[in-house]
């Protein structure tokens, strides 16, 4: 008989020795339904479906050399993307799903770095590659578009989003030692979870069921000798038919990279490779401009400045930042009867990381105060006011950022089934405080007083006179006292939500069962995030995070049907979600799809959507945040005379901009339109081979930006943003004023290709071959109404500049694993295509290549009796160094997009009962 999955538990089958000669399941699925009405059909590579026996259905079965599958799918499940419970193939937009043995043949360690090389990802997604500019959070972002474009489930349920901006969610608080499976849906998805999921849903499915014991450890080292990595953890399981109780520990230890270990990143002067020199003009020595030239100091007295006086701040940078991660994992159910199953998940993260950044620079024209050094200042042997020198304190140290992270998520409710309808009442309440605390800054309240002649700097105001003209040394020890800073950065993010979901057989025509779903939820969202410099002036030699305060309530109700039109060949599907938010109003957004199966090997799927972003309590609330931006100043070249808005020509050696960003509180959604056109093809006749390709276009209007990029470039090159790209009357930007505003618009086209094989037989054994790849045909860019629309597929602008970062036109991995008796292993190549860059060179616009990338990585595992494993793996084993990227500030390469670390070899050791 056929029962319902969670009611089988309570029937007692009789012991039953089915036979699977040469590797094959058919006949054991021949003998268990031989008594029966079912027979069994292959609905892909890892899937088989029980249907009703027709006439000639016995003898069509008996031919079919079913392989072994991973999963023998009886009655269908929620699929990412829908509240319905179709079979996998079925769903009406592509989903790559990420399962235990993939998970566990990759050698990855964080959920991070497993998602980095997928080809769906693309763009300025953070990690703790990201130095200059990182946090210690991990994002991921599909389709090239903003990590809030994409949203992350656990266990297809909403997430608080990260402390430090509460912009998405951090991937860093979510151990993979206690997933199950991913599953990536490349599709919107507004009209089922809401805002966030223009681009794609993420979700990560966690352990629930897991029985006995498993301990695992790993531990990794470049063959450089760093990037040393260990992780353990520990789960456990156990439970009967009525209950359940599963717990998992891990800890996760990563080691640093500095940028001077790799002849790629040891310096910023990249002429020699095409590139520009982008040292940088304060030096410990010091860039002083005085009224006959500029000098520079050094142990004999004063010398004329020169451009190779430039500063090599990579010699103290990480470009690999160390972390560690501890987490706890508790999932637990209990029956109430035979239809009511209560359940709780609690999750607790704590996260930690330090990144190295050179010693503080000074820019004493453009830096924060008035930094001018007077004519009777006791260091200043000039007899002159000095209003620009530039210089690197050594002194002080490098820069050192700290960041941590705690979080903690509870999920409890009940859920059950009423006839065929399955429903579930869930509450959760989530909670995140991440920390930031930047130390050997500069004062610069301090340090301008300290610049000042006696009659303001002296003993009795308690000052100490500061010495920026001498050589490196020459800021003695209670100079630092008197002018060291730190920043402090503190932000909570907060969840609260309730959610009624219900799904089952509506009804039923003639082409079958009306299948559908409905559901509420209510969710009340928060943030807390304040820094020392709240007021909004940085500390020199960091950023000014600023400060928002914010909360909102909103209230959700959403459906979804799927109605057969022909019997198992045509579908019409739909869904709605109707937001209301207490802070900028409300949207509805639907979703339509069409399947057709015209042969039963052959789906072919159609969907159109709706879609919006919610602008985040941070866009809508944040004050006094201020940064030093790298941005480009059309003004600094040689043809300003002729530009409107420049006034003579602007400082070259300058890089970096103050900018200061604020946000709006009439800001509106993003919003979306998704269409989608897709086949599958899984031959019946070939039951291991499954292919399909998906078209995707997604547009979406109202973006919220903040670009000064555009601002500066508009002010310069049309004379227009006066008010907010302020000069002096040398034309130097001394300053950039960017509000958050709803003016860009996008659209991105690709297409998605895939195919897969599995083969399994005495001899070999199991074969697994797969590739998946993606396309991106544009991405079509506009940064505000009347600006050029810019295709920036196949190009690379880096987030520092307010760029959308690597775009490839294709990017894809290929792999194949291999499975016999005992031993196991896996082979992997990701790759990158190439991309275009455009830099300024020499006051001449130039356009470069960076070159196509690929890594192979090689797995061999050994499953050692009584339940043990040992494995050996070698990432990047042709130790392929990333492509240089001229345009690039950190480390002259995207490290959202590629690895470092180049060869990497690493050890598991694993026990499981």
């Amino acid at each position: 008989m056929v029962v319902q999955d969670n009611s089988a538990a309570s029937i007692y089958i009789p012991e039953l020795h089915l036979e699977t000669p040469d590797g094959s399941i058919a006949p054991a699925l021949h003998q268990l339904l031989e008594r029966t009405t079912l027979t069994f059909t292959h609905t892909g590579t890892n899937a088989i479906a029980v249907v009703a026996r027709s006439e000639d259905s016995e003898d069509e079965a008996a031919e079919s050399p079913l392989l072994p599958a991973e999963e023998v799918t009886v009655t269908g499940r929620n699929l990412t993307g829908s509240h319905l419970r179709h079979l996998k193939l079925d769903s009406y937009a592509p989903i790559d799903v990420l399962a235990q043995p993939e998970l566990e043949i990759t050698g990855a360690q964080t959920i991070a770095e497993l998602l980095k090389f997928l080809p769906a990802v693309s763009g300025n997604s953070t990690s703790t590659s990201v130095t200059n500019g990182g946090n210690g959070t991990a994002t991921v972002t599909l389709r090239g578009l903003p990590a809030s474009n994409t949203l992350v489930l656990i266990n297809g349920r909403r997430i608080v989003n990260n402390g430090f901006g509460g912009e998405a969610a951090d991937l860093n608080t979510i151990p993979l030692s206690a997933v199950d499976r991913i599953e990536v849906l490349k599709d919107g998805a507004s009209a089922v979870y809401g805002s966030d999921a223009i681009a794609g849903v993420v979700n990560i499915i966690l352990r629930r069921d897991f029985d006995g014991l498993s301990v695992n450890s790993y531990y990794g080292q470049a063959e450089r000798g760093d990037q040393q990595t260990n992780s353990y953890s520990v789960t456990w399981g156990a439970g009967d038919d009525d209950r359940h109780l599963m717990f998992s520990l891990a800890d996760y230890r990563q080691g640093e990279i500095y940028s001077r270990d790799r002849a790629l990143s040891a310096s910023a002067d990249n002429r020699a490779r095409g590139g520009t020199d982008l040292r940088s003009s304060a030096s410990p020595q010091g860039y002083i401009a005085l009224s006959d030239g500029v000098v520079t100091s050094t142990e004999n007295g004063y010398d004329t400045w020169t451009p190779e006086d430039l500063y090599n701040f990579r010699e103290y940078t990480s470009a690999l930042v160390p972390s560690e991660r501890q987490s706890l994992y508790v999932a637990g159910n209990q029956n109430l009867s035979e239809s009511v199953e209560a359940y709780a998940e609690l999750m607790a993260i704590r996260t930690r990381s330090e990144s190295t950044m050179a010693a503080t620079p000074v820019f004493t024209r453009f830096d924060n105060g008035d930094l001018t050094i007077s004519a009777d200042q006791i260091h200043n042997p000039f007899g002159e006011e000095i209003t620009d020198v530039r210089k690197r304190v050594l002194e002080l140290g490098p820069r050192v950022q700290y960041n941590s992270t705690d979080t903690w998520r509870l999920n409890t409710g009940l859920k059950g089934t009423v006839e065929d309808w399955q429903w579930e009442l869930t509450a959760a309440a989530h909670y995140t405080r991440a920390k930031e605390r930047l130390s050997n800054l500069i004062n610069p309240n301090r340090l301008s007083t300290g610049l000042k002649g006696a009659d303001v700097c002296n003993a009795d105001a308690g000052c100490v006179p500061v010495n920026l003209l001498g050589p490196s040394g020459s800021i003695d020890q209670a100079q630092l006292d008197y002018i060291r800073g730190e920043n402090r950065v503190s932000g909570a993010t907060r969840m609260a939500s309730l959610t009624y979901v219900a799904n089952g057989p509506l009804g039923h025509n003639r082409a079958g069962d009306i299948l559908a779903a409905a559901g509420v939820e209510i969710r009340r969202e928060a943030i807390d995030f304040t820094s020392t410099d709240a007021s909004g002036l940085s500390l020199i030699g960091g950023v000014a995070s600023g400060a928002a305060q914010g909360e909102r309530l909103i209230g959700e109700a959403f459906g979804e049907i799927s109605v057969p039109l022909i019997a198992k060949s045509l579908w019409l599907d739909g869904a709605v979600r109707y937001s209301d938010y207490s802070d900028f109003g409300s949207t509805a957004n639907p979703k339509m799809a069409l399947r057709w199966r015209p042969w039963p090997s052959l789906l072919l799927r159609a969907s159109y959507a709706t879609g919006f972003k919610a602008p985040t309590l941070v866009d809508m609330n944040q004050t006094g945040s201020q940064s030093q931006e790298f941005l480009f100043d059309p003004c600094t070249n040689s043809n300003a005379a002729s530009l409107p808005g420049c006034n003579g020509r602007a400082d070259q050696a300058r890089i970096q901009y103050l900018t200061e960003f604020g946000g709006n509180p009439d800001l509106q959604p993003e919003t979306s339109d998704n269409r989608s056109l897709g086949i599958v093809w899984t031959p019946g006749d070939f039951t291991g081979f499954h292919a399909s390709l998906d078209l995707f276009d997604i547009r979406q209007n109202d973006v919220i930006d903040t670009n000064p990029q555009y601002l500066i470039n508009q002010n310069a090159l049309n004379g227009l943003f006066s008010d907010r790209v302020l000069r002096d009357d040398k034309g130097d930007i001394t300053r950039v004023v960017a509000t958050r505003l709803n003016i860009g618009a996008r659209e991105v086209r690709g297409v998605d290709a895939s195919m897969r094989y599995q083969y399994q037989s005495r001899e070999l054994g199991l074969i697994r071959w797969s590739i998946n790849s993606s396309h991106m045909a544009s991405y079509l860019n506009q940064l505000a109404p009347g600006s050029p629309v810019e295709n920036l597929a196949g190009t690379f602008v880096d987030s520092a500049s307010g760029g959308a970062g690597s775009l490839p036109e294709w990017k894809a991995n290929t792999g194949i694993y291999w499975k016999r008796g005992r031993w196991e292993g896996g082979y992997t190549v990701h790759y990158v295509d190439e991309l275009e860059e455009s830099f300024t060179l020499n006051n001449e616009s130039v356009t470069r290549s960076i070159h196509s990338w690929s890594t192979h990585d090689l797995q061999l595992a050994y499953g050692v009796p009584l339940g043990f494993r040992f494995a050996i793996g070698i990432d990047n084993l042709l130790d392929n160094a990333p492509p240089f990227a001229a345009s690039a500030f950190n480390d002259n390469f995207d490290a959202r997009t590629y690895d470092l670390a180049g060869r990497y070899w690493y050890t598991t050791f694993s026990f499981n009962m």
